[in-house]
């Protein structure tokens, strides 16, 4: 039995152990296997930035919300607006099930529809609802993520559930017409 005692021997079980668990780690070697290093509150700044951009890049009007200050609101019931639709964008990583679990979905905030946007290691995917349909379970069905509590929600999808960012426009055009 080895001795344990200096924190090198301790680190080193460790790591051992966590070499283990890593072994099958389906992120590593692939396309957007940083996407899983950045902290969980980086991950949804980085999709809003990625949306913002390619809705500039295909044309899309947006705006942002603004502070009382008329700086970038930091706080608000919706993270961007696409052609005059609030939306609110949820980002989620594919777990271990193969599925993206949405989290923090609330009715009580104003939007006019929801923005989901799934990573997988190496693919992209998306999906939109107006907030009605996410009211109404046609989105899918919503899971409190607290027992007793109906504030915060999570929508699970699969991939195929999804779509590919080539129709992110087509989709994002019918949502705003079908609000207006």
């Amino acid at each position: 039995m080895q001795d344990l005692k200096t924190e090198q021997d301790y680190l080193k079980v460790f790591h051992n152990i966590l070499e283990n668990f890593n072994a099958g780690n389906k992120w590593i070697n692939k396309p957007f296997e940083k996407m899983v290093m950045i902290p969980l509150t980086n991950r949804g700044q980085l999709v809003q930035l990625f949306i913002e951009r390619i809705c500039s890049k295909l044309s899309l009007p947006i705006e942002l919300p603004k502070s009382i200050s008329g700086d970038r609101a930091t706080q608000s019931p919706w993270d961007l607006k696409i052609n005059g639709v609030t939306f609110e964008i949820k980002a989620a990583t594919e777990d271990t099930n193969n599925k993206f679990q949405f989290n923090h979905i609330r009715y009580h905030r104003k939007y006019d529809a929801l923005l989901c946007v799934g990573i997988s290691p190496g693919e992209l995917r998306f999906r939109c609802w107006t907030a009605a349909d996410v009211k109404t379970n046609k989105a899918g069905n919503l899971v409190s993520m607290e027992k007793a509590a109906n504030a915060s929600f999570k929508l699970t999808k699969s991939a195929r559930e999804l779509l590919g960012f080539e129709l992110f426009k087509i989709e994002i055009d019918k949502i705003v017409n079908s609000l207006k």
